[in-house]
């Protein structure tokens, strides 16, 4: 509880506001000594604010280290808590997944509280920070911080997932031999599943039409692979374009067509037997983040991905310094 006291009546309690005397700084969150009460009356103080803290209060380190043990999961660290913040690490390279209402809900739990994440579904690094838990004051009583540990919910709730072993084959199909561009798209992509721990398993060439594509996803070459990549020397322009084409000739299932990302629009994913399929867009030579990366993180994750996944894509849609010329 804040109170303003006398500065007599402050010894051994918690300094609420940091106070500056002639250059001598007395930090907020100090427990108040005698030579700090004898600091302040020489300098003419006469009260100050003080947060008192009473045996149904737990400190605010104590609180937030309690609270991030329960709803941290798989592969994430916390810190020693400084000031009542407990930072939450990542351990690995990997993909944090968390319950974004259920943080929400957390959130407006208790005033006293302040959980803050980087967004759900973001790619992390190991060591990479990816999260605090705040006690707002300096103290939280013993009975709130009780109340969220017995909320089922909240346990484990927040947690980085590793990517799947995934057999990964990259197809390319081109009329022309150009090295260049072909090893530009092999690592670019390979760059982008090195984040996860990744790397192609093999990558393939024909020529780009229905027939040697359809071919080749009917072929023994690819019998292990459980995530192809599809990049033609031609973009995606419609769903009856040679690659989704020849997927559907292999006896494969085109799920979305296009996606509601820029870069990325022209985008496909679909499926061949228990194989994921994307159909990879232009911009996936570039390293700069677009759709394809989007759809590649949730395959390489195990998610479940349908024509809704992909719509829901809209919502943080990319962009950046897009320059169009007319």
């Amino acid at each position: 509880m804040l109170k303003l006291v006398s500065i007599n009546n402050s010894y051994k309690k918690i300094l609420a506001h940091s106070i500056n005397i002639n250059g001598k700084k007395i930090s907020k969150g100090k427990i108040i000594e005698k030579s700090d009460i004898k600091l302040l009356n020489n300098f003419g103080k006469k009260k100050i604010y003080i947060f008192e803290k009473t045996p149904e209060h737990i400190s605010e380190d104590k609180a937030s280290f309690q609270i991030s043990k329960h709803i941290i999961g798989k592969n994430i660290t916390i810190n020693n808590p400084v000031n009542g913040r407990a930072d939450l690490f990542s351990k690995i390279n990997g993909l944090l997944d968390y319950d974004s209402k259920l943080l929400l809900k957390l959130n407006f739990s208790n005033d006293d509280l302040a959980v803050a994440m980087i967004r759900p579904l973001e790619v992390v690094k190991k060591n990479q920070l990816i999260g605090n838990v705040k006690i707002l004051p300096y103290a939280m009583k013993k009975k709130e911080v009780k109340k969220i540990l017995n909320i089922k919910k909240y346990l484990n709730f927040i947690k980085v997932k590793k990517a799947e072993n995934k057999n990964i084959t990259l197809l390319i199909s081109s009329d022309e031999e150009n090295l260049k561009s072909n090893n530009k798209v092999i690592s670019s992509v390979n760059s982008r599943l090195l984040n996860f721990d990744l790397k192609l398993k093999q990558v393939l060439y024909c020529k780009h039409n229905e027939n040697d594509i359809k071919n080749i996803l009917l072929s023994n070459k690819i019998t292990n692979s459980n995530l192809i990549l599809l990049y033609g020397s031609t973009s995606i322009v419609d769903k009856n374009d040679i690659i989704p084409k020849a997927l559907k000739k292999a006896k494969g299932k085109v799920i979305a067509y296009g996606a509601p990302t820029d870069p990325g629009n022209l985008l496909m994913f679909g499926t061949l037997k228990n194989k994921q399929v994307i159909g990879v867009p232009g911009c996936a030579k570039s390293v700069v983040r677009n759709g394809f990366d989007l759809i590649l993180e949730k395959a390489c994750y195990d998610f479940s991905i349908d024509k809704r996944v992909i719509a829901e894509l809209s919502c943080g849609g990319l962009f950046k310094k897009i320059i169009r010329k007319n």
